[in-house]
């Protein structure tokens, strides 16, 4: 079985953290309109932009950043 692989460029707002930061992307395997991704400081949120780029032999669909939600630090 294959499944279907979607390629996400995260444009803007904070790095992320856990994805292929010299790039920011990110892929999932379902169509998804908006992407909740772990950054420093909290959890960003990135919505659709409605528009893809070329990023090497693939199109990537780009996501626009919309806003960081402040995590409390995790106690230790």
């Amino acid at each position: 079985m294959i499944a279907m692989v979607y390629v996400v460029y995260l444009q803007g707002g904070p790095e992320p953290l856990g994805v292929r930061t010299d790039n920011r992307v990110v892929t999932t395997t379902e169509a998804v309109p908006e992407m909740r991704v772990p950054c420093e400081g909290g959890v960003g949120l990135w919505r659709y932009a409605d528009e893809h780029i070329t990023i090497g032999t693939g199109q990537a669909a780009v996501f626009e950043f919309v806003e960081l939600v402040e995590q409390d630090p995790a106690p230790r």
